[in-house]
Order: structure tokens, then sequence, then C-alpha cells
């Protein structure tokens, strides 16, 4: 399936900034797309469809929803769930699965090195999926 090079672009800016996370926090898919000026469920849809390379080698189990929550449980190429690889870091869940020092271990976007600029659509330009009329 042919993709945009808006969308080639957004993919690049979100496995940059989710290389970026280091171990023992997390990022959020609202941080992100607030970054990258997307829509949250853009940056979830982009790490759900990783490539089975681009999972092995991207921490992409760092990032969760806006609430702590892992949201639809997912797994790696090799089937270790995200709760575990997050758990194996010292990440640690209450009993309705948030992360429970979720302040303490979430990353701030822009403060990580991963070169990317933040993104400001200019007032004119259409939202993403949106076209002019």
């Amino acid at each position: 399936m042919a993709r945009s090079p808006f969308f080639a672009r957004i993919k690049r800016d979100v496995l940059r900034i989710v290389a970026a996370v280091p171990e023992g926090h997390v990022v959020t898919f609202a941080d992100i797309g607030a970054h990258l000026d997307v829509a949250p469920r853009h940056v979830a849809y982009i790490l759900a469809t990783l490539t089975e390379i681009e999972a092995a080698t991207l921490p992409w189990h760092r990032a969760v929803t806006a609430d702590g929550t892992l949201g639809a449980a997912k797994s790696g190429p090799d089937g270790v769930t995200q709760h575990a690889l997050l758990a194996a870091e010292g990440t640690a869940f209450d009993a309705e699965g948030r992360i429970t020092d979720f302040v303490a271990r979430r990353a701030d976007v822009a403060a990580l090195a991963h070169g990317v600029p933040r993104q400001v659509r200019s007032a004119e330009a259409p939202a993403p999926g949106r076209r002019r009329r």
C-alpha cells in the first residue's frame, strides 16, 4: 500500500522520538502527537503497524496512553508483552493496569535527544486527512 510523503515523514519522526525514550521511562501517544502536530491515534497506528524489524529494534513498549495505561494488549515479534517489557524495566502497575509512578516515569518529549523539531501546522493548512474546499 502506497503511503504519502506526509505519512512517511510522520512515521520517521515518531520512530526517532520513541527510539530516544530512555529505559525506565515512557511517553504518551498524545505527547508525541502534540510535538508533531498530529492526532494521538496516528501515533498509536504507526506503532501498532511496525514491521517485525522495527518492532525488534525500537523500544515501542515505552509509548502508552495519556492516562498511563497500556491500551490494547500488545506483544513484540518475540511474543513478549508490553506489560512484561515495561515490568522488566522496573515499571509497576496498579490493579487497573495503570503505571503506578506514571508522573515520575513520563519523559518530556521536547527534552529527549531525538532531533525532531516541534511541528506547527500553518493556520491556512488543512488538518491531516481533511481536504480544502
